[in-house]
């Protein structure tokens, strides 16, 4: 005999009012979704007909999704304040300042930071007027691992 661990999809039910807050605040507070509804002791089929039936609950998980992904942007921009090379260099490549835009280079794949070194990325960013924390140094992107 096969026991079915999730209902079938006929079988979803849509969230209540409260099992929709209770929810999206559990997301909010790092809940994966899954997590969330083991949580809430819901399944997934129910949170997915929610969203598909109901367009208020679908329009605040897309709220709290750009939350989310704020806060992540929030930690690669600290990171990348702290000294992480790799954080300052992500957060460039994805948020370069006004003036950087590459003029008629359209056409060109080629990316001039991934040719830079450590020291040369840092030296552009401070000839670009952007301060770092006088502690950093170049290929500092992380503390030396002992062997």
């Amino acid at each position: 005999m096969i026991t079915q661990l999730l209902p079938t999809a006929s079988g979803a039910q849509q969230l209540s009012s409260a099992e929709q807050e209770m929810y999206l605040n559990a997301l909010t507070r790092g809940a994966s979704p899954a997590a969330a509804c083991g949580q809430l002791g819901v399944s997934v089929l129910d949170v997915l007909a929610t969203i598909e039936k109901a367009e208020p609950f679908r329009k605040r998980l897309d709220q709290v999704n750009v939350l989310l992904s704020q806060n992540v942007a929030a930690a690669l921009y600290r990171s990348a304040m702290e000294g992480s090379v790799s954080a300052q260099t992500f957060f460039l490549k994805n948020q370069p300042p006004p003036n950087w835009q590459p003029g008629d280079a359209g056409e060109s794949t080629d990316d001039p930071f991934q040719k830079m070194t450590d020291d040369e990325l840092l030296a552009f960013c401070r000839a670009s007027g952007i301060d770092w924390p006088s502690e950093t140094a170049a290929g500092t992107d992380s503390p030396a691992v002992a062997d």
